[in-house]
């Protein structure tokens, strides 16, 4: 796994830039335990009123991601014991088991992003940019072709190189964080 960027948590600004930059992970690893959508909001929001709260005790040179989903693993236990006589679809250890794979697999991710944003960097500027388009911007092959006035061919080739190489970088990336 590639180790986190330590953050300046002198100001609660620079702590709520890294909060926010982690809520679609935070989120994901919510829904991950609790079966109902509108539910993981609100697991969500109190977890970030903890997380605020308990900002300076949050330490620097640690992952703040494994800090905050520790915290909403919390968080769903607390929503489970409001939840009162609704049905509850799993037992403790099976939440457990659960919150532990979903730990797992968001490093997983995160080390595969981490990979796929260095690779890109490394992707002259005109093949990122002609990936952004298909991928990000989601323009059709003929679409970027008639733009760049060229062929459907010539840019389906070259996306289809673009993607090997970002696919051979990740995968040396990815070897030499295992």
């Amino acid at each position: 796994m590639s180790p986190e960027p330590t953050y300046n948590l002198e100001t609660s600004m620079d702590f709520t830039e890294l909060m926010a930059s982690h809520q679609p992970r935070l989120l994901a690893y919510i829904r991950s335990l609790v079966s109902n959508p509108d539910v993981a909001k609100d697991v969500l929001q109190e977890t970030n009123l903890v997380l605020l709260k308990k900002a300076k005790d949050f330490q620097l040179g640690t992952s703040f991601s494994a800090w905050a989903r520790r915290v909403a693993y919390f968080e769903v236990l607390t929503q489970r014991r409001t939840m009162g006589r609704e049905r509850i679809l799993f037992d403790g250890d099976l939440l457990e088991k659960m919150a532990s794979t979903a730990e797992k697999r968001s490093d997983y991710f995160e080390d595969r992003r981490d990979a796929l944003k260095e690779c890109m960097k490394r992707l002259p500027e005109k093949l990122r940019a002609m990936l952004t388009e298909r991928y990000v911007d989601q323009k059709g092959v003929i679409k970027i072709a008639q733009e760049s006035g060229t062929t459907a061919n010539a840019i389906s080739q070259q996306l289809f190189r673009a993607k090997s190489n970002l696919m051979k970088c990740m995968s040396r990336r990815l070897q030499s964080v295992e």
